[in-house]
């Protein structure tokens, strides 16, 4: 049975549409063992999803999507040092660099972070490597390949092989087949582990009715 690492809940405010214990209900019905929830930029979710999971006997796996030089990527703590990077990069992400006291409050922006931030943070993380619009889909879908694996390398060595390239595929037509295909032929070259995510909003028919609501009221 494979594992779902990248399911949002309604902490990834204006975007998810469920409670992280409907999740966690939703994957025990589904047979799963473990799952993953990568909030954006948000942790606020884990104290109920680690709850739901010790009643339901899920494995918790904790994490967050970021947004890493405008575009998304997942990372998941492997250790207590991980999470404590995880927090520290989610609160970077929330308020930016603060030099001194007398700074002025940053103005209120979609969180966000460049490369630079994740120096020094990345130790006891693991990294997935994002949707069709993060930085490795997008150069593979430019055809952009010696760029994409010049990154994927870097990420490998960055987190210390801790990496694995997320493929997706909603049936929504032959660009999503074909982009990952190209991301699998993609990892296999590079001899990087891949992963199949469906990086999940909702859990029914309602909860995609709210999601269409919440994308709405985003854009």
């Amino acid at each position: 049975m494979t594992a779902e690492l990248r399911a949002h809940s309604a902490y990834s405010f204006g975007d998810g549409a469920v409670t992280p214990e409907a999740l966690v209900a939703r994957a025990a019905e589904l047979g799963y063992t473990a799952l993953g929830l990568t909030d954006t930029a948000d942790l606020g979710g884990i104290v109920r999803f680690g709850v739901a999971c010790r009643a339901h006997r899920v494995r918790p796996i904790v994490g967050a999507e970021l947004i890493i030089d405008g575009r998304p990527l997942a990372l998941l703590a492997r250790t207590r040092q991980g999470y404590g990077h995880l927090a520290s990069l989610v609160t970077r992400s929330r308020s930016g660099e603060l030099l001194s006291a007398d700074m002025p409050r940053p103005k209120r922006a979609k969180p966000h972070l460049s490369t630079a931030d994740l120096t020094g943070r990345t130790r006891g993380l693991f990294l997935l490597t994002g949707p069709s619009s993060g930085t490795l889909a997008t150069l593979v879908r430019d055809d952009r390949m010696f760029e994409a694996t010049r990154l994927l390398h870097q990420w490998r060595e960055q987190f210390d092989g801790h990496v694995a390239v997320e493929v997706q595929c909603h049936h929504t037509g032959g660009d999503e087949a074909a982009l990952a295909a190209a991301l699998i032929t993609l990892a296999e070259r590079a001899r990087v582990p891949w992963i199949v995510a469906q990086d999940p909003r909702y859990i029914d028919r309602g909860g995609r009715l709210v999601h269409d609501m919440l994308t709405a009221l985003r854009h």
